[in-house]
C-alpha cells in the first residue's frame, strides 16, 4: 500500500477502535535509523503491532538484514512486534526461534497464486480425493476479511464478496450468505474436491496440497464467475 495512505488508514482504524496490525516484508528498513522514521509516525497515539516476513522467500537467509533492522527499530519505539516465516522445502538449515529475541512463528507454504505457478511442480503431492475440506479457512463464519486496494472484500484470497465501491463495507458484511455462493459452499461442505465435482471440472490426480487443487479450479472458474474470482492479479493477471 502506498506509504501515506497506509499512515491514514490506520489512524482512521485506530480512531474506530480497530486493533491496527502491519504486516511487511521491510522493503523500507535500509537502516535502523531509516526504519524509525517510517516506523515513528505509526506510534502518534496509537497501538500499532507489526508483522514482520522473514524467510528465504524474501532473502538468502532466514534472518534478512531489513528484518534485523525493522526489529531493532520496534524496539526502540517500544512497538510490539513478531516475525512471520514459511517453510522452504529446499532447505536443510532450520528456521530460527528467535531473530534477535523477537519470536518466529513457521507457518506451512500454501500452494496457491504465484506458488501454485512456480513451487508446485517439484512438491511432493497426494491424492487429489484427500483434500475434502478447507484447512485454513472457517468460510461459513470468517473471523476476518481482506481488502484489496481495488475495493474487493475477500473470504479467502482471490474469493470475493462484494467491493466497497460498489457497497458500503458493512452491508457486504451483513449479506453474506456462504450457501448461496457457487464458490464457497462447495468448499464449507467438501473442500476443493466439492468445488471441483460441483463444477465438473477436468483435475489431475495429485496436488501439493489443499490450497493448489482449489486454486487450480478457481482459474478454470474465472470466466463463469468474474465478480467473485477477483481481482486478476490473484491469478496472475494484469
Amino acid at each position: 500500500m502506498y506509504y501515506p495512505i497506509m499512515i491514514r488508514a490506520a489512524e482512521e482504524a485506530a480512531k474506530l477502535g480497530f486493533h491496527v496490525e502491519i504486516l511487511s516484508n521491510c522493503y523500507w528498513a535500509s537502516s535502523p535509523q531509516d526504519a524509525v522514521e517510517w516506523l515513528h509516525p505509526l506510534t502518534k497515539g496509537m497501538n500499532v503491532s507489526l508483522s514482520l516476513s522473514s524467510d528465504l522467500y524474501h532473502g538468502e537467509s532466514w534472518e534478512t538484514e531489513q528484518v534485523k533492522n525493522a526489529v531493532k527499530a520496534a524496539k526502540i519505539l517500544n512497538m510490539k512486534v513478531t516475525v512471520l516465516s514459511v517453510k522452504y522445502p529446499k532447505t536443510k538449515i532450520p528456521c530460527p526461534s528467535q531473530i534477535l529475541g523477537v519470536k518466529v512463528g513457521l507457518g506451512d507454504l500454501m500452494y496457491k497464486e504465484r506458488a501454485a505457478a512456480n513451487l508446485a511442480e517439484e512438491a511432493e503431492k497426494k491424492p487429489w480425493s484427500l483434500f475434502t475440506k478447507c484447512p485454513y479457512k472457517s468460510l461459513n463464519n470468517p473471523g476476518k476479511v481482506h481488502v484489496d486496494r481495488y475495493g474487493y472484500v475477500h473470504v479467502c484470497q482471490g474469493i470475493s464478496i462484494g467491493n466497497t465501491w460498489q457497497k458500503p463495507f458493512s452491508d457486504i458484511i451483513c449479506g453474506y450468505k456462504p450457501f448461496e455462493n457457487p464458490i464457497v459452499q462447495p468448499l464449507i461442505q467438501g473442500g476443493p474436491v466439492a468445488l471441483v465435482q460441483k463444477h465438473g471440472l477436468p483435475h489431475d490426480e495429485s496436488y501439493a496440497d489443499a490450497c493448489h487443487l482449489c486454486y487450480s479450479a478457481q482459474c478454470m472458474l474465472r470466466q463463469t464467475y468474474p465478480n467473485i474470482l477477483a481481482p486478476n492479479e490473484m491469478y496472475g493477471e494484469h
